[in-house]
């Protein structure tokens, strides 16, 4: 019988291979660019039309070919950048597996121009799915019309000669925007080549050389360059540098997430959760942090051969990679001031805030050749931008201290205050000095630091500082807790008592000394040290109540829960009054806490207000 294994011909082959790297437009223009970029190109030039389905075209001042090259390079697994098995283990390239123009040409009609800068003359050739249909001598202007070297490739018709595969493609818009992402994903990368894009016959990009971080200013504009924080972090084997966004400047998608592996885009679902797992709390559900990383990596420790558009990764050692960026971002986080800085708009509304939460738990990785990661449930040193604070505040607070020690005379005080009573007893000096602090609506605490008015949310405030207490004191186990005259029987109802026994071992850790009774019943002996006396029974019904809430909606780890839950239920209310004593304490103790931007729940526990902001809204600018 006749066999019914047959060799495919060589021009179904060629289709059938175009598929896995040229699925639509971008996908020319990706490899195109690629090709410029590993050229040593210093200046690429894209030109569109239709969307890339009448004309995709690519010129570049790099090296350029030589005429016998310039036919290799339409051959499949024709390439220049890898030669021995080995050098798949060590790719430095963008491109390497040698498919792009084969792949193009078959569903295409592609005319290539090229010229090194020692020839005379460059070569023309034209491939129509996959076959040579004109070779001639030509000459070669480079982007803009100037330079002797480099090449061109302008491909149109694209799979003109697979109609089905032409009808699947998106509207012009879609097409287009893909386009554009995979083109801002490489001028992004590499800021050192300048870039342009032409739509239509219109000019959408013109970007020069510049340093990365203009490069970000060129493509999203200052605002958003100013709402980035730098990221510098390495080791003898790793590193990573780049910008994410400020907790303040989110995202409802991904679409503005670059991540770069040896200055090449990568799709990682885990290394991007690496980096949103460091803002973990400080931005809210279904937000998503921008960022522009660059993660430097030995090649010989991962693997980029293991899809024809090489977007995937594979590392040896995920975990410690995924700890690493993690560390990265938080200790960025960690070190920069968070204050959210109000703008004082025509309505007065303020800018959003940091819709933010700090992280709860941070893990404290070590990256080595052989070793697995490792996770402590601890926080690290104070944060460097809560010392600074803390180191500005510090003097004004001892200074105001100072004040409030002295015995006042009859002339020295006043009430200052509104119909309403909003506003509490402070002395005369503090007021005009330049420290002054005072309580507004039993609510906030106004205090001035030099040219700024800080108002602080007490409650907020107060619930940083107690969450803070609560996770150091689940950290060491220490059980400590003032013990009551007389014990207290409380009774519970089944889930609360439930709720108790699940939690009783962090309970006892965070002061609470009680037993388990039956007829669910709990004896308490004592109760954490700051807890005032004879609201011991109110005071854990609404920590069990709040820890029965967070369960449902959160996804939190045991302790964490009830860490917020317990900071959440004893921080002083809205409508408690302070007086300027309690304040500055309270401020002192914030600004020694890890995080005092934020409170555990993710509300901002402080914003300032300019002096140049208030010159603004009362036309006193230039006075």
């Amino acid at each position: 019988m006749p066999a019914l294994i047959k060799i495919l011909p060589q021009f179904i082959a060629n289709r059938i291979a175009a598929g896995e790297v040229v699925g639509r437009p971008e996908s020319v223009v990706k490899e195109l660019i690629e090709n410029s970029i590993d050229a040593k190109a210093e200046n690429i030039e894209v030109i569109v039309k239709n969307a890339g389905k009448s004309l995709l075209q690519v010129i570049d001042d790099g090296t350029g070919m030589s005429e016998e090259d310039a036919f290799l390079c339409f051959q499949r697994h024709s390439t220049s950048k890898i030669s021995e098995p080995e050098d798949l283990e060590n790719i430095t390239t963008l491109g390497f597996r040698g498919e792009a123009l084969a792949s193009i040409s078959a569903v295409a009609q592609v005319e290539l121009k090229t010229k090194t800068e020692k020839a005379e003359l460059g070569v023309s050739i034209k491939n129509h799915g996959s076959e040579v249909i004109e070779s001639i001598p030509s000459a070669f202007t480079g982007p803009g019309n100037q330079g002797n070297k480099g090449t061109s490739v302008a491909v149109r018709n694209l799979f003109y000669n697979t109609p089905a595969r032409r009808n699947f493609l998106k509207t012009n818009q879609t097409e287009f925007k893909h386009i554009y992402d995979t083109f801002i994903r490489l001028a992004a990368a590499n800021p050192s080549i300048s870039f342009k894009l032409i739509n239509e016959d219109e000019e959408v990009f013109d970007l020069k050389k510049t340093d990365l971080q203009n490069r970000l200013i060129e493509i999203f504009g200052v605002q958003y360059a100013e709402n980035l924080l730098e990221v510098r972090q390495e080791t003898e084997i790793i590193s990573l540098h780049g910008f994410i966004s400020k907790p303040s400047f989110t995202k409802k998608s991904k679409q503005d997430q670059f991540l770069y592996l040896n200055n090449r885009y990568v799709i990682s679902k885990s290394l991007s959760y690496a980096v949103h797992m460091a803002y973990d709390d400080l931005i809210e559900k279904g937000d998503y942090p921008n960022f522009f990383l660059f993660l430097k990596v030995d090649p010989h420790r991962f693997d980029v051969n293991v899809h024809p558009s090489k977007l995937e990764v594979k590392f040896d050692d995920e975990k410690a990679v995924f700890g690493f960026i993690r560390k990265g971002v938080w200790n960025t986080l960690e070190q920069n001031d968070l204050i959210v800085n109000v703008n004082l708009k025509d309505n007065l509304t303020p800018v959003s805030g940091i819709p933010a939460k700090e992280p709860k738990i941070i893990p404290s990785y070590n990256f080595t050749k052989d070793s697995k990661v490792e996770q402590r449930f601890k926080f690290s040193r104070p944060a460097e931008s809560g010392a600074k604070i803390h180191e500005m505040f510090s003097k004004g607070i001892s200074d105001t201290k100072e004040k409030e020690n002295k015995i006042p005379d009859s002339g020295d005080s006043t009430e200052s205050y509104s119909a309403t009573g909003s506003f509490n007893h402070v002395e005369k000096d503090d007021l005009s000095g330049k420290n002054s602090i005072w309580q507004f609506q039993k609510k906030y605490i106004m205090y001035q630091l030099e040219n700024t008015l800080m108002i602080i949310d007490q409650h907020a405030a107060h619930e940083r500082i107690l969450y803070e207490q609560a996770i150091d004191r689940l950290n060491s186990n220490a059980n400590l807790s003032q013990q009551l005259l007389i014990p207290l029987y409380i009774e519970l109802n089944p889930v609360d008592f439930e709720v108790v026994k699940s939690i009783e071992k962090e309970l006892k850790a965070l002061g609470f000394d009680l037993e388990l009774q039956s007829k669910r019943k709990i004896k308490l002996k004592g109760i954490p040290s700051d807890v005032k006396p004879g609201q011991e029974d109110k005071i854990i019904q609404e920590l069990i109540d709040e820890y029965k809430e967070n369960d449902v909606k959160l996804n939190l780890d045991k302790r964490d829960n009830l860490a917020k839950s317990y900071a959440c239920k004893h921080a002083v209310k809205a409508g408690d009054s302070l007086n300027s004593n309690e304040m500055l304490n309270l401020i002192d103790k914030l600004f020694f806490t890890q995080m005092p931007y934020v409170c555990p729940h993710g509300r901002p526990t402080m914003i300032k207000i300019t002096m140049d902001e208030l010159d603004k809204k009362f036309a006193r600018t230039g006075f």
